[in-house]
This record gives structure tokens, C-alpha cells and sequence, in this order.
């Protein structure tokens, strides 16, 4: 959910910095691929982590429930599945630096 509200912003503002500044069309449309492929960057990697959390979060309660003191080994693998959104929002801040 938040990826694809992360995704709109970034639209927004693209828009916004289109009507901004006098563009050429060919700066308009880098500058709205650029903002795309930062919503993509962020919304992918956040479904998938959200998927792998769901993965291992329902796995790792089911093992605590078995035996508590692995609480400690589980929570690390949920916090790796969690670092995948992380990672995302990361390369679009590298894209969003980055500009030619």
C-alpha cells in the first residue's frame, strides 16, 4: 500500500516539476521516466517484502509457539526479509540523485 502511494507522490511530482521549469519535451519525458522508475523501485521491493515478512513472520511464530528461546533466530530472518524495502527506496534515492 504504501509502495503505490510512494508510486502516485512520485507521479505528482513529477507532473509538478514539469509545469514548474520550461522544459523541452525530451527534458519533460526524461524527467517522468526518471520519477516512474523510482515508484517502480520502491513499490516492487516493498510487495515483495511484504510478502517474504508474511513468509517467515507466520513461520517464525509458529516455531516461538514451539519452542521460545528461538525468538532471537527468527526475528533476524523477518528484519533480512524487512531490509528488502529498504534496498528499494535506497536505489530510487540513487536515481533520484543521479540526474544528467
Amino acid at each position: 500500500m504504501i509502495g503505490f502511494f510512494l508510486a502516485y507522490v512520485s507521479l505528482v511530482l513529477s507532473s509538478c516539476q514539469v509545469f514548474a521549469y520550461q522544459m523541452t519535451a525530451e527534458e519533460a519525458t526524461f524527467f517522468s521516466y526518471k520519477f516512474m522508475t523510482m515508484a517502480i523501485a520502491v513499490a516492487l521491493p516493498a510487495l515483495a517484502a511484504g510478502f517474504a515478512v508474511a513468509r517467515t513472520g507466520t513461520s517464525a511464530i509458529a516455531s516461538i509457539t514451539e519452542k521460545p528461546e528461538l525468538f532471537g533466530k527468527t526475528v533476524i530472518f523477518v528484519g533480512l526479509a524487512e531490509g528488502i524495502a529498504i534496498y528499494g527506496l535506497l536505489v530510487a534515492f540513487l536515481i533520484w540523485i543521479t540526474g544528467a
